[in-house]
């Protein structure tokens, strides 16, 4: 029972013992009225008891949505959020423009998750700074990038790691090395993990919430993060993207650039997720998203994002702005 209810049972039994104390035309119960203020004392205290349990409640449900907030960068546009609720699962959406401004809409119930291969964006980033660009990098190095971001080649990314590894000097430097890529689009919250999980890499094991993979994507497709000719690359690769990553914004008929990342929970239940940008008749529209359908599976993840891809032009394009700028 909670609180309301209680509250209600015991104002209905206040009220039940006032009236059973009051003036009677039966002279037998007004002979024998006993002494009732003990109860009534106690019924009051629990009344007062209670409505300073439905007010602490209130509280917490006020700060339960502050803190959503904070994580999601809104409360939620109502437009996202029921067009969320619709589908089969748990997922979240933030969209914006590229720059450094900021989401400008977002909704869902999913704010963050493992980064999975969406991370390859940020690792490939670091081996072409430490070449100093992508006419430095090795033929090997270009064949391991066009691999790790268009295919979600996990060996290739492996291989990238691992250079980065002997680069910096083990594992825990090639993890910072690469949490600099995001420090440098702002995200001082993120951490690379340097732990892995059921024989899944460590980076993939990454807690990367939507607002700050958001932030990322908008800071490169916004010429905010490396050098022009890296970036160039990168979002290159991103436009060339195959394999298993051909859904959500790689099926809206769209020109696109973007990577996925997926890979089951701890639970078996598939997280499926999106980072990149689509060009709507020249404007340009960031997006990060993430599932986990209901059913568990890659396939019914696979399926969300793409009905949430398929909605955002018709929905939103036209309430975003230009750029924002850095």
């Amino acid at each position: 029972m909670n609180a309301r209810s209680a509250l209600a049972l015991c104002g209905i039994g206040l009220v039940l013992l006032l009236t059973a104390c009051g003036d009677s035309n039966d002279e037998a119960t007004v002979a024998s009225a006993p002494d009732r203020s003990a109860q009534e004392k106690r019924l009051e205290d629990r009344v007062r008891e209670l409505r300073h349990q439905i007010e602490d409640e209130q509280i917490a449900r006020e700060n339960a949505a502050a803190r959503k907030a904070e994580v999601t960068g809104s409360s939620g546009d109502p437009a996202v959020d029921a067009m969320l609720a619709r589908l089969p699962g748990t997922s979240g959406l933030v969209v914006g423009v590229p720059g450094s401004g900021g989401p400008a809409m977002s909704g869902g119930d999913l704010t963050t998750g493992d980064a999975w291969s969406t991370i390859k964006v940020p690792i490939a980033e670091r081996v072409l700074e430490d070449a100093g660009g992508p006419n430095q990098i090795t033929t090997a190095q270009a064949s391991e990038i066009h691999r790790a971001i268009t295919l979600s080649d996990n060996d290739a990314a492996a291989s990238l790691f691992a250079g980065l590894e002997d680069e910096h000097g083990g594992l825990q430097a090639a993890t910072g090395a690469v949490n600099e890529m995001l420090l440098h689009a702002g995200d001082r919250e993120t951490a690379v993990s340097a732990m892995g999980r059921d024989g899944f890499s460590s980076y993939g094991q990454t807690d990367w919430s939507l607002v700050n993979q958001f932030g990322y994507m908008a800071a490169l497709a916004g010429g905010c993060i490396s050098d022009p000719a890296s970036r160039s690359y990168l979002l290159g690769q991103m436009s060339r993207v195959g394999g298993s990553d051909l859904f959500g914004l790689g099926a809206i008929g769209f020109p696109a650039r973007w990577k996925g990342g997926w890979g089951p929970g701890i639970d078996g239940k598939y997280l499926v997720r999106q980072m990149g940008v689509m060009d709507l008749d020249g404007k340009e529209i960031v997006v990060a998203m993430a599932a986990i359908p209901d059913d568990g599976t890659f396939e019914s993840g696979q399926a969300m994002l793409t009905r949430i891809a398929n909605w955002i032009p018709t929905h939103l394009a036209d309430d975003l702005l230009s750029p924002s700028g850095c």
